[in-house]
């Protein structure tokens, strides 16, 4: 089971089953479902327990201000290895460096105690809160590609990036030890990289 990370002003932890309606209340809302490439709208009772019940591979995180529930933050392992990072938060909390506080934290954990190579992600193209986020912390873009919106039922444009556990130990989301513990295979790719 992941652990909890808490940072100056947020607490991230696995998510609970007791999470579902808090969730289904931010999720469910057609600003943030759309923006997001697996949460549909409309959002059911149902689907939303399921998000919040992990799974196998994923690291997903409840993130809280204080005691309430305001977003989340996870990473999963893509079948190349990479890491793939996601955020979001409900709209109450934009605007607050929230996101970019959850997510820097997550990719230390990730380098850490998921010892990531690399990690990706993207935005759709119409998402330019994400893009000021993502370039915060210091990823580089790598190209464009169509993604599945579930909550638009359609393939957006979607910015994809990358960044390499070299450039987090750089801005100092990770620690130059985190990097020579990473596995072998991961560290060849960022020797060709």
């Amino acid at each position: 089971m992941a652990r909890v990370i808490i940072t100056p002003r947020l607490k991230l932890r696995p998510f609970e089953r007791g999470d579902a309606t808090a969730f289904h209340g931010l999720a469910g809302d057609w600003r943030v479902a759309r923006m997001t490439s697996d949460i549909p709208h409309p959002l059911s009772g149902e689907e939303a327990v399921r998000w919040v019940t992990l799974t196998h591979g994923d690291e997903r995180f409840a993130v809280l201000d204080g005691a309430h529930l305001i977003g989340s933050v996870g990473y999963w392992q893509r079948g190349d290895g990479v890491a793939e990072l996601g955020f979001w938060l409900g709209p109450d909390s934009w605007g607050r460096g929230f996101a970019t506080e959850a997510a820097r934290a997550l990719l230390g954990h990730g380098f850490e105690t998921g010892r990531q190579g690399a990690f990706s992600t993207s935005h759709f193209i119409d998402n330019p809160a994400s893009a000021r986020v993502i370039a915060k912390l210091g990823f580089a873009r790598t190209g464009r590609i169509r993604l599945l919106s579930p909550a638009r039922g359609q393939e957006v444009e979607a910015i994809t990036y990358r960044l390499e556990a070299a450039n987090a130990v750089r801005l100092g989301i990770a620690s130059a030890a985190t990097v020579r513990r990473a596995p072998l295979r991961r560290l060849v790719g960022l020797v060709r990289g």
